[in-house]
């Protein structure tokens, strides 16, 4: 069981991607030109990793759930403004592709920890 938001495979991966987008739209990339795009991508995948942070710490499920679900959607959008990034030519195919498969990696974990939270908490069994 992970005592640290940061032993999770969901935020793990959500977070190399946001570590990957924070690079593709620094400062002197063609992303960073289009301070609306680079914004709004940026704090999609940052959603994500708040949200995962924060409802682990609600420890028990059900107030988890929430927050999984948000950091869910959140990868979602972040999955869409990188397709529009690979369309507006701020990303090559090929690294769209990366942080596509990264996004997506990430968007599965975080269900199968969202569904890990549908057993019942510990001090709550029969």
């Amino acid at each position: 069981m992970p005592k640290s938001h940061t032993e999770l495979i969901c935020w793990q991966l959500a977070d190399q991607l946001r570590q990957l987008i924070i690079a593709h739209t620094a400062d002197g990339t063609a992303a960073a030109r289009d301070f609306r795009f680079t914004s709004n991508l940026r704090d999609a995948i940052a959603s994500a990793c708040r949200n995962q942070s924060e409802g682990f710490y609600k420890y028990k499920h059900k107030p988890q759930r929430p927050f999984f679900n948000t950091a869910r959607a959140s990868l979602g959008e972040a999955k869409d403004g990188i397709e529009d990034g690979r369309e507006r030519g701020y990303f090559s195919a090929e690294l769209a592709k990366r942080m596509e498969n990264l996004c997506g990696r990430a968007m599965i974990a975080n269900l199968r920890w969202l569904k890990s939270l549908d057993h019942p908490d510990p001090e709550d069994e029969p």
